[in-house]
């Protein structure tokens, strides 16, 4: 994936964070303290007709569900005693977008999962010290790979050197599989998927990365189911998107998807995500059905014992 550094980059990132700052407000609980009541009014001309009940129109709500979606319920499994903690992967050369558009998700569902936890949001870089993105945001991780806790999610952004340096680097890659092998579920956004394969965990997976890289992800990792032309591929365990601003559609649905369209709609609407997507309009995904579990034999009825003759 190539990017380029923009000399207005700073004014861009500028308008950027406020535009986070106006989203990050709207998602949070507003202060349900009653208004006024308004000044008396001119009594209101005689309102015209009400819609037939099938006729179409249009609607402000961005969350308002499609007649097509089936609303998804909590996952049965999910704990209710602590937060799922979410790990993302920092390197030196780490996208902005890759990694803040899935961390923005994540972290605004301590907002709307109460009495439950929402996710805990982490970062993780090799040694524990400061990175650069690509773009030059300064990030002190949280952890370091010899400390980092047990994560419930492993999210693994596109960097720089995702196609290349970061694939040599042997104990970046033993992290990648060694906690991603442990996790609930594993996240790559563009060609973070690059290291998941290196890792191992994309053998035989279906997956997809950045449309740029379909070819160079195949010819070096032929095991790879690799899956073109859809936003994202949810594989069970593993998820990999394209990327981009391609990145909040997977961790929307990852969110759906653990806690419930109740709670990505909340998201959504403090995001300005519409949620659930419009079919008509959204980009393809492709969610592989999860193999059926298979039937456990029937023990033995128990023969009762013959007399002995």
């Amino acid at each position: 994936m190539t990017r380029f550094r923009s000399p207005f980059a700073p004014l861009v990132l500028a308008s950027i964070l406020a535009l986070s700052l106006v989203g990050c407000r709207a998602s949070e609980p507003e202060d349900t303290a009653e208004a006024p009541a308004p000044a008396p009014s001119p009594a209101p001309a005689p309102a015209a007709p009400a819609p037939a009940p099938d006729a179409a129109g249009p609607t402000s709500d961005l969350a308002s569900a499609t007649s097509d979606f089936t609303p998804a319920e909590p996952a049965a499994d999910l704990p209710r005693d602590r937060p799922l903690r979410a790990g993302f992967l920092v390197v030196d050369g780490v996208y902005n977008t890759e990694l803040m558009a899935p961390f923005d998700v994540f972290q605004h569902t301590q907002f709307h999962t109460k009495p439950s936890p929402g996710m805990e949001v982490v970062t993780i870089s090799p040694t524990g010290q400061p990175v650069t993105t690509f773009e030059g945001i300064k990030i002190t991780p949280t952890y370091g790979f010899q400390n980092t806790p047990p994560l419930d999610i492993l999210v693994v952004p596109s960097a720089r050197g995702s196609m290349d340096a970061d694939l040599r680097n042997a104990a970046l890659i033993d992290w990648v599989r060694r906690v991603g092998g442990q996790a609930r579920h594993v996240v790559s956004l563009c060609d973070g998927a690059f290291l998941l394969a290196q890792a191992g965990l994309l053998d035989g997976v279906p997956a997809t990365t950045f449309p740029e890289d379909y070819d160079r992800l195949v010819k070096m990792f032929p095991k790879v189911d690799l899956r073109i032309n859809v936003s994202f591929v949810d594989a069970g365990k593993i998820l990999t998107s394209q990327g981009g601003a391609r990145s909040y559609d997977v961790a929307m649905h990852l969110v759906d998807k653990l806690y419930g369209t109740r709670v990505a709609q909340g998201i959504g609407q403090g995001l300005l995500i519409p949620w659930p997507p419009d079919p008509d309009t959204m980009a393809p995904r492709e969610v592989v059905p999860s193999p059926a579990a298979p039937a456990v034999p029937a023990e033995p009825a128990a023969t009762a014992p013959q007399p002995s003759m």
